[in-house]
């Protein structure tokens, strides 16, 4: 009795490593992948309050969609981000999760923008300048100095010549 109560207990164990495996990597995690719909150059969809008003308050806006609580390379990236926050008052930074976590479920709002910027898998970074046009995307990883030296040249467009 013991050994069929092993054997069983062993095997819901295993079962549960490999279902578990496949949630946390191919569903609910996933490398970013194709072409958003919102592409360089085109006006940026302000769908949402929070970027509405960092766009009213004439701020370049850094969106990233990602979940650094459970995506490695989002964590990193949205680190990077809070790091220039410090020195950029004219930069809002806004994280929007619009795929589901292991344990809770996106933000309907976040999920419709996600849809609307057409973004499968993560992270995805778009800066966007002060007029709300789309001025770079970041697909996948991107290092704090690659963002910096794009967000100097967006806060450099706006600069009285």
């Amino acid at each position: 009795m013991k050994r069929s109560l092993f054997v069983i207990g062993s095997f819901i164990v295993l079962c549960f490593s490999l279902y578990s495996h496949l949630i946390s990597h191919a569903v609910i995690r996933g490398a970013p992948e194709g072409k958003p719909r919102v592409q360089v150059g085109n006006n940026a969809p302000l769908e949402t309050d929070d970027l509405r008003k960092a766009h009213e308050q004439g701020k370049v806006i850094l969106l990233m969609f990602g979940n650094p609580d459970h995506c490695r390379y989002c964590e990193k990236v949205w680190f990077n981000i809070q790091d220039l926050m410090e020195r950029y008052k004219d930069v809002a930074a806004i994280l929007k999760t619009h795929r589901a976590a292991e344990f809770w479920a996106p933000e309907d709002e976040d999920v419709k923008l996600g849809k609307r910027y057409g973004v499968i898998g993560e992270p995805w970074l778009f800066l966007i300048d002060k007029k709300g046009v789309v001025r770079h995307i970041f697909v996948g990883f991107a290092g704090k100095s690659e963002i910096e030296a794009e967000v100097k040249k967006l806060l450099d467009m706006t600069k009285p010549r």
